[in-house]
């Protein structure tokens, strides 16, 4: 099978996964026991309104009322034209939110990526290097702690500690300021570290088992009796070798941190990224914001894993796909 027909293949395996989790929370959201319509109901009755009438207008305005099977044929019909559904919490258009706040979990992912690729391959590499010394074991211990460090507790540790007792950074992101403005970065230290943390122990991990295991193979014999230098054999050689499992947890790592430790870190730290509006959205019944995030969250996990796969093959050309 060529690449070509590898990748349509898993292009309609990927469309059929998004299109079964699209419907998934679809179908959850529309038989949970609440209503969007319900957080009027207060207001409603203060006002001395017939609550009855008031939520049957609601449900009426916008498509409520109907049978579950039509509410999810409009839905999907008005995704294919590019409409995502309205915002019931926020009254603004889905796609304008998404847009709005998309950066924000763009920002401190890019961050916490850069934070935990830089220092987990190069612990890895020094740690391979200087195998079984102090040093060795030290970056070893601390991989470990890392990687066993629940990202949510990490995340209050970190305010309790550098927040509250000692006042370094402060905890709310202000979206008034430019993004890279030096008091936004400076929020979001705390957050990257939460996210980067159980990352980065896993880089050195893998960058220290492949770099070890590449050390002991003949070609860096062969590399040292020819005379050639330390740093070159580490940089050239070896270190080139070991990218394959390296880029394999880092592709797999951009997809999954994606729905997982990015949107808790988001809403520990009042990120306003699409893991705070999700989270907003969950507890406000707001069904269109629920499903769009959720389909945008597999979307990129099943991209990422496709862009890994074909990864391999171009830093392993032995690598094919039957």
């Amino acid at each position: 099978m060529s690449m070509r027909e590898y990748v349509v293949r898993r292009l309609v395996y990927s469309a059929v996964i998004a299109w079964g989790v699209l419907t998934a929370t679809f179908l959850l959201l529309r038989l949970g026991p609440s209503s969007p319509a319900d957080r009027y109901l207060a207001n409603v009755a203060a006002r001395g309104q017939n609550v009855t009438q008031v939520l049957a207008a609601i449900e009426a305005r916008y498509g409520l009322d109907k049978p579950l099977h039509v509410q999810y044929l409009d839905y999907l019909n008005n995704l294919v034209h590019g409409d995502w559904g309205w915002s019931f919490s926020t009254s603004m258009p889905v796609m304008d939110l998404l847009q709005r706040h998309w950066v924000y979990s763009f920002q401190l992912i890019l961050l916490s990526m850069l934070f935990a690729m830089v220092l987990g391959i190069f612990l890895g590499l020094y740690s391979a290097v200087r195998h079984n010394t102090r040093a060795d074991y030290a970056a070893t211990f601390l991989s470990f702690v890392g990687i066993s460090l629940p990202n949510f507790w990490l995340g209050i540790m970190l305010i309790l500690i550098f927040s509250v007792k000692l006042g370094w950074f402060k905890t709310y992101y202000d979206t008034s300021l430019p993004m890279f403005s030096l008091a936004n970065l400076k929020a979001l230290v705390l957050p990257v570290m939460t996210l980067g943390t159980g990352m980065m122990a896993a880089y050195t991990r893998y960058t220290r088992s492949a770099t070890l295991e590449n050390l002991r193979m003949d070609y860096v014999r062969t590399a040292r009796a020819k005379g050639l230098p330390e740093r070159q054999v580490l940089w050239r050689h070896v270190f080139r070798n070991s990218l394959l499992p390296i880029v394999t947890i880092i592709m797999f790592d951009l997809g999954s941190v994606v729905f997982g430790g990015a949107y808790l870190t988001e809403v520990i730290f009042g990120v306003p990224g699409l893991g705070q509006i999700s989270f907003n959205a969950i507890f406000a019944d707001d069904y269109a914001v629920v499903v769009a995030v959720t389909l945008i969250g597999a979307i990129v996990v099943l991209a990422f894993n496709l862009l890994t796969d074909v990864a391999y093959t171009i830093l392993d050309p032995r690598i094919r796909y039957d």
